[in-house]
């Protein structure tokens, strides 16, 4: 797979890589894998606040039916 960067991000990257010892490539995967991550915890959050709007509704609905 083929990607495009700037060439800011591309320098910043060649920075980390000479710095940390690390190859290009590898930074590369673990900035994705650290963003993926990142991305993985909002859609958890949205999830947990739809489940909790649809119980709010369904508590609502059930209150009413008792009065």
């Amino acid at each position: 797979m083929q990607i495009e960067i700037s060439k800011d991000t591309s320098r910043k990257i060649e920075e980390a890589s000479k710095v940390l010892g690390i190859k290009r490539n590898n930074i590369i995967d673990r900035a994705i894998l650290v963003y993926l991550d990142s991305i993985q915890k909002q859609l958890e959050l949205k999830k947990e606040m739809k489940l909790w709007d649809e119980l709010s509704d369904e508590a609502l609905v059930n209150f009413e039916k008792s009065l």
